[in-house]
């Protein structure tokens, strides 16, 4: 468990485990007769968190407000448990089953309150020696954010089935910790647990998304080796691997060797096409399907939109939409996002508006193609509104891709102001940490005429990568700074980093003077 927790592991981590344990101190009906609190709380302890408590005065007796507020809902499903008897033999098959029941229903809307409770119900009643019982729980604490927790259970237990590995797989998958989930399957192979088709698949999925095409090839060849390769969802998981590493020929090849196609092996050609920049093969797909009489759905349709509004194509969006509307798609969200998206791009900003007003739900995506498609058309204002008007919204808030428009539009208009507003809110919302919005206050800066603060800003970056530096030397030599650009050039060819055509660019624009004509005529003879 050591190295992977070293991978993983975060100061707030831990407070899940830390809370239970707690909890079963201070649960009078947990201690044997002859024990009191004070035999039980490790020395030193102290209370930073509030407690919940479930004893003879009921659940939630003592507990914070706002606590309580958010577990309403939760609380009258568990406050039956908190009437429970000390393991009456009478009851306890009764009440094992209800907890066994409770701990599959904290999976579906999970969260730290939900999976803490349930998990303390299930320690009460000695539910956990149950694996099912287990498995919903560490699928609890990884969908509420909490893989340090599930990683934490999953390591207290000895005997585990192949479902219980598969859970603390598609845990990993889940919290984006893909390498934690390889060393899993190795760890597993490794204690003689027979892996299936789930844990390929979800090792597959893995591998997808870090674009190991070499890994998931063996991957492949493992596959066909033990014959489970008849199974349609790790053939449609491989036909997106292939087709998100950028290797199209081996995913046509695996879509036309299936016998076994469903939509969702269509929908993953259809994606991979678009993926890769060929939208006019995208779309050329979706009307092999239509053709064929298989029954598109809301996938589908999206991506045949958003094929048709990166080849520019306007009137095949609107028929898509009109065939859309007549299947009953319109009220679809991602479809809708799609058509936002084409609609704004092709110049229409009324349709698009009109499309986002009928939209019954809206999500993150459909804030962010809104206000993408005002930013796209110049309507700075407009931008703006939607941005505060998202916020009011308290369900769908900011993100990356949010910011990343607003910075790349005070980039293009020079808003400085308006800038550094937003890398006000980046801070107070600390999502000054990822790199793309760093590099975008990077290029504001430097195209604002604020080099200075882009220096400050560049300087503070822990590990740079190379848009960062390209960003910067080009924002020296667009703002004069020559020698600057050079000898940050010169820096970046020290360590090492591999150069791009746009480093070389940033670089040979700030050779305008006849000191460093040489400089330019050096890296363009490649010395």
């Amino acid at each position: 468990m050591g190295n992977r927790v070293q991978t993983i592991k975060s100061s707030k981590a831990n407070f899940p485990r830390y809370l239970i344990r707690l909890t079963g101190y201070f649960s009078s009906s947990l201690l044997p007769p002859n024990k009191k609190f004070s035999s039980r709380i490790p020395v030193g302890c102290k209370l930073k968190h509030p407690i919940l408590f479930i004893g003879s005065h009921g659940l939630f007796s003592n507990v914070h407000p706002l606590f309580a507020a958010k577990s309403f809902h939760f609380s009258t499903v568990v406050q039956p448990f908190a009437k429970m008897s000390q393991r009456d033999s009478y009851r306890l098959y009764t009440q094992f089953y209800d907890v066994i029941d409770l701990l599959k229903s904290s999976t579906a809307r999970p969260s730290l309150v939900t999976a803490t409770i349930a998990h303390c119900l299930a320690i009460k009643i000695g539910a956990l020696a149950h694996l099912p019982a287990c498995t919903s729980l560490l699928t609890a604490y990884s969908r509420a954010k909490y893989f340090i927790s599930a990683l934490a259970l999953f390591d207290e237990f000895c005997d585990r089935d192949v479902i219980l590995w598969n859970a603390m797989i598609n845990a990993a998958v889940e919290n984006k910790s893909y390498n934690v989930a390889m060393q899993f399957f190795v760890e597993m192979t490794e204690v003689g647990v027979a892996f299936d088709y789930t844990t390929l698949l979800l090792i597959v999925s893995a591998l997808s998304h870090m674009k190991y095409l070499k890994h998931g090839k063996s991957f492949h060849c493992l596959s066909i080796k033990v014959g489970m390769l008849g199974d349609c969802s790790l053939c449609n998981a491989l036909l997106d691997m292939y087709a998100k590493c950028g290797d199209l020929t081996s995913s046509q090849s695996m879509f036309t060797w299936m016998d076994c196609r469903d939509v969702i092996s269509w929908n993953s050609m259809l994606n991979g096409f678009l993926y890769n920049g060929h939208p006019g093969k995208s779309f050329w797909c979706f009307r092999e399907m239509i053709s064929l009489g298989i029954r598109v759905d809301s996938m589908s349709l999206s991506c045949a939109i958003s094929a048709s509004a990166a080849s520019g194509e306007l009137s095949s969006g609107q028929t898509i939409h009109a065939w859309g509307i007549k299947q009953g798609y319109n009220f679809d969200i991602s479809c809708s996002n799609s058509l936002i998206s084409l609609y704004s791009e092709s110049g229409d900003i009324e349709a698009s508006k009109s499309v986002f007003k009928e939209m019954v739900l809206k999500d993150v995506i459909s804030w962010n193609a809104m206000i993408g498609g005002f930013a796209s058309n110049g309507m700075i204002l407009e931008t703006f509104d939607m941005l505060y008007k998202m916020q009011l919204t308290g369900y769908a808030q900011p993100d990356v891709a949010t910011l990343f428009t607003i910075i790349s539009l005070c980039a293009e208009r020079m808003l400085l102001r308006e800038g550094k507003t937003v890398h006000g809110f980046t801070i107070r919302r600390q999502m000054i940490s990822d790199l793309w919005v760093i590099n975008s206050l990077l290029d504001m800066y430097s195209k604002c005429n604020c080099i200075i603060k882009a220096e400050l800003l560049f300087n503070a970056i822990p590990k740079r990568d190379l848009v960062s530096w390209n960003v910067m030397i080009s924002g020296y030599s667009r703002n004069g700074y020559s020698k600057e650009a050079q000898s940050l050039f010169k820096t970046l060819t020290h360590q090492c980093l591999q150069l791009s055509f746009s480093t070389v660019l940033a670089v040979i624009s700030s050779c305008i003077s006849l000191d460093s004509l040489q400089f330019g005529k050096s890296i363009t003879a490649g010395r």
